[in-house]
């Protein structure tokens, strides 16, 4: 069957004739070493990364689900051009920061108020990315790299690892606060213990970590002397990414000679894959199963999202899309740019389907007809063949550190204990920031509340009504009216590490003349420094 498969596909005399994957292109500008390479995993894993400690690379690109984002579901939408959630063009995009403004203070979004954000798109994976000469669903970061400080031209081609990797860092959807800059990320990572928020390191973290405790440590080993600038941070990421080769998958092991590396149905859906009737091979050709070029298939109206021609102005490129690598693709749980296809199945059974919208769309997309048999087969194929196991079990080089945001309980954990205030609000807790032992980052808000009202933050040791030790902070709330109040406090956790344990519990009382006693509160949030 395996050979029939071959004659049947009329393109290949053996197995060993499939394109398999090689290395990708290194830039002569950014050539891999293994320092360098550490430092890039450190940095692509560390919330320290995010204006509020909040957001690593990483924490949208997880392994195990192919390199995206795992998170999901109505909490995490995207309202899309209406500006309105549970419409037609609604998006899953990548959950990102809280609105904070240049202060680091938390502000209300026009569209997601006191939530965080959302992006508009998918986040594409960094497996498999270096393959590619521009990056992001548009391609707006391509092989030119410019150094973002200077101006100048650090990669002349092939650099679009680097271009892309620096996006998210000062995006104020994604990692940072209002009005982020080069110098403030500088300064915090020149204050920051690598990876401190992380836990459960691989053993490369553990080994490249023992007996440091600065980033410019590590910039020293991977660059020659410890200065961190936005070009450092872009090559080191860049090389950790370029490591990301998933070359080992049940397809690759058939394209070696390995008879056996298929099932049946997945030998069908690779005959389909190439057949006239399935068409997926004029996008998505081997071994990288895509093809660097963009695409409309009518997805959504044009209107909603003009993808590829916002970069490049041109009418033909309007609702166009980078065609992604299938590869690893049946662990996403959130496929195409909008998100909206939750599985490989429903999208083959997308392209097997009538189009929705048809501006612009693609040729290749039209009067594509599969039996259902044949959908099955297909998705099987591109669903389980084309995933590297060592990609599905986060396994080297594809293993990574726990992420803070992973713990369980979440720290800080939010208690109740609300009381409610005029017109029925009760003020409300924002507690993201991880309570980190000499972390000057941590802080905790209120919104929810009176306008203009003062508010007290009582810091315990004890939980609230118990006896103990409390301290009081205040302040004048930002907003006007019932339910517009807002503020945010900073607490600063000292460097001692006596303070490792200790708990505490923080709650805001508003001062309204609606509320029972005079005091209306928020949750109790309880935290326990680390």
């Amino acid at each position: 069957m395996r050979l029939t498969l071959l004659f049947v596909c009329g393109l290949f005399s053996s197995p060993a004739a499939l394109a398999q994957l090689l290395q990708p292109p290194v830039p002569a500008e950014n050539p891999i070493t293994e320092a360098k390479r550490v430092l890039g995993k450190a940095l692509f894993w560390d919330e320290q990364l995010s204006s509020d400690d909040t957001i690593a690379c990483g924490t949208c690109h997880i392994s195990s689900v192919g390199g995206g984002d795992p998170r999901s579901g109505p909490d995490f939408v995207n309202p899309g051009p209406d500006g309105v959630a549970g419409t037609r063009d609604d998006l899953f995009g990548s959950v990102g920061v809280m609105r904070q403004d240049v202060n680091r203070d938390f502000v209300p979004d026009e569209v997601f108020g006191f939530t965080p954000q959302v992006t508009g798109r998918t986040a594409a994976t960094p497996i498999a990315a270096a393959y590619f000469d521009d990056l992001f669903w548009d391609g707006r970061a391509t092989g030119e790299f410019i150094d973002p400080e200077s101006g100048a031209t650090l990669i002349q081609s092939g650099g679009a690892l680097e271009s892309q990797a620096l996006g998210p860092i000062l995006s104020t959807t994604e990692m940072a606060c209002d009005g982020r800059t080069w110098d403030d990320v500088r300064a915090k990572l020149e204050g920051a213990e690598p990876l401190a928020l992380a836990w459960d390191l691989p053993p490369d973290l553990q080994a490249a970590l023992a007996g440091v405790s600065s980033y410019s440590e590590l910039f020293d080993s991977a660059f020659g002397d410890p200065a961190i600038t936005a070009a450092r941070i872009a090559f080191a990421i860049a090389t950790y990414e370029r490591t990301l080769v998933p070359n080992q998958s049940p397809y690759d092991y058939f394209a070696r000679g390995n008879f056996d590396a298929l099932t049946e149905r997945q030998e069908a859906g690779f005959n389909a894959f190439w057949h006239n009737q399935a068409r997926c091979i004029s996008c998505h050709i081997p071994p990288l199963f895509a093809d660097g070029s963009y695409r409309n298939v009518g997805r959504r109206p044009i209107e909603e999202d003009e993808g590829r021609s916002a970069i490049t102005g041109e009418h033909s490129d309007r609702g166009k899309f980078k065609v992604p690598t299938l590869r690893n693709s049946g662990l996403r749980t959130a496929l195409f740019h909008d998100g909206r296809a939750k599985n490989i199945f429903e999208a083959v059974t997308f392209y097997n389907s009538e189009i929705r919208h048809p501006q612009n769309v693609d040729p290749e997309m039209a009067a594509i007809s599969m039996p259902t048999e044949m959908v099955r087969n297909v998705s099987e194929f591109v669903g389980d063949a084309l995933t590297d196991p060592r990609v599905a079990l986060e396994e080297f080089p594809f293993d990574r550190p726990k992420l803070n945001s992973e713990r369980f309980p979440r720290n800080p954990e939010l208690l109740p204990g609300e009381r409610m205030g005029s017109g029925g609000y009760a003020p409300a807790m924002i507690a993201l920031a991880p309570p980190h032992v000499g972390s000057n980052d941590f802080k905790v808000g209120v919104f929810n509340a009176l306008g203009g009202a003062d508010a007290f933050l009582v810091v315990s040791l004890t939980p609230p009504g118990a006896p103990g030790w409390s301290r009081t902070y205040a302040a004048k709330l930002a907003g006007q009216g019932v339910g517009a109040g807002y503020g945010t406090f900073k607490l600063p956790i000292p460097a001692d590490a006596s303070l490792i344990g200790l708990e505490t519990w923080l709650q805001f009382r508003v001062l309204d003349p609606r509320a029972a006693g005079g005091f209306a509160l928020s949750p109790v949030a309880h935290v326990t420094l680390f």
